[in-house]
């Protein structure tokens, strides 16, 4: 059950660890065995993003949670936000845990994150899991990013919350899930404004459509049709260049499919997840 304040979590069995990078300290969650599962969060949010696959997965595979770009627990130097330099600090965390190839899930700027380490280290990944992702931001989503840029810049992030979920809950969501959208504006409103500002700018510099083909690994790509921040039609586009893609639109959710439908979700992933590894037996 969702609670109404998020601070709440971290008192309730979470394990945070604090790892030293060079340049900067990653907040990370690792629990449970077997093969790894690593979840990268969207902007203004964290890890606790994906609390409704810790408690589906935790038993079944080694689960990876981290806080990426400032957010979280822990601030970062300015200079480490950026996509690049992220995926840098991430493949680092997974190389001191030495986890091997790893499957990586990503949602919105985490999926840019987990493209570009899968770009940059093509060993690590056996399959990529895409949740709303786009490789560049179209006129619209540039738009709505300048506009989340300068509220969080300013410090409003009472403002910054509101017009973020009007975007990626869909109304039907907003009004009969009271809990879960409550949830979702705290992770939000928790985040270091500055950070948050950072984040979004960076996101705006990165442009990996060019680079896609050369991603070799299998992939789901899952999106909202319901989804105003990043519409479909940008996760479509990133399908079409991915040369070993599954792409389903769901019509029902918006931006957050894994978090609106975490039933649906988790099975989903279980199945890519299980095709993936007995794929790669038989090869």
């Amino acid at each position: 059950m969702l609670r109404g304040s998020v601070g709440n979590l971290h008192k309730s069995g979470d394990s945070v660890v604090m790892l030293p990078m060079n340049g900067c300290v990653i907040a990370y969650d690792m629990e449970g065995e077997g093969v790894p599962l690593v979840f990268i969060h969207q902007a203004a949010t964290d890890r606790r993003l994906w609390h409704h696959q810790r408690s589906s997965f935790n038993r079944k595979y080694r689960l990876i949670t981290v806080d990426v770009m400032g957010h979280g627990e822990v601030s970062w130097p300015s200079e480490e936000l950026s996509i690049e330099r992220t995926a840098d600090h991430v493949q680092e965390l997974l190389a001191r845990l030495k986890t091997g190839p790893v499957f990586l899930v990503g949602a919105s700027m985490g999926a840019a994150i987990a493209m570009r380490m899968t770009l940059n280290y093509p060993l690590l990944a056996r399959g990529l899991i895409l949740i709303s992702p786009w490789s560049q931001t179209s006129e619209h989503t540039r738009s709505l990013v300048d506009r989340l840029f300068r509220l969080a810049e300013d410090g409003e992030m009472s403002t910054h919350a509101d017009l973020f979920l009007r975007y990626v809950v869909p109304t039907m969501y907003l009004n009969h899930h009271s809990p879960e959208v409550g949830y979702l504006r705290a992770l939000a409103m928790e985040q270091n404004p500055k950070a948050v500002a950072y984040t979004w700018a960076a996101c705006m510099a990165s442009n990996l459509m060019e680079y896609l083909r050369d991603i070799h690994v299998p992939s789901l790509v899952i999106a909202g049709l319901n989804d105003l921040f990043t519409p479909p039609y940008l996760a479509r586009a990133v399908a079409e260049h991915l040369p070993k893609v599954e792409l389903e639109i769901w019509e029902d959710t918006g931006h957050f499919p894994f978090f609106e439908d975490p039933l649906r979700f988790n099975r989903r992933l279980e199945m890519f997840i299980r095709r993936c590894l007995t794929q790669g037996k038989a090869e």
